[in-house]
């Protein structure tokens, strides 16, 4: 290591430290992005399905898929921003 630091300037290892701190804080938003494009994603495919002629086979559903399905109903409930139900002037 001190072979390394003898050959290579301060201002190039600043320079690597920078390059990985900005990968990593790349990746991490990549990673959290892609999700919440995934989940607003899934969540209108959802509602289409709620609203489209399966509802009434969406809505009698039994057993491990219908408690699946109103979890994800539910998530994307609690996601989706609330509605101003104050009229406006």
């Amino acid at each position: 290591m001190t072979f390394l630091k003898r050959r290579i300037s301060a201002a190039v290892w600043e320079l690597l430290v920078l390059l990985v701190i900005a990968i990593a804080f790349a990746t991490a938003y990549r990673i959290y992005f892609s999700r919440a494009v995934t989940l607003t994603q899934v969540c209108e495919r959802f509602e289409t399905i709620q609203n489209s002629e399966t509802a009434d086979m969406f809505n009698n559903l039994e057993g491990d898929a219908a408690q699946s399905l109103k979890e994800i109903n539910q998530l994307c409930q609690v996601r989706r921003p609330m509605k101003d139900t104050t009229p406006s002037q």
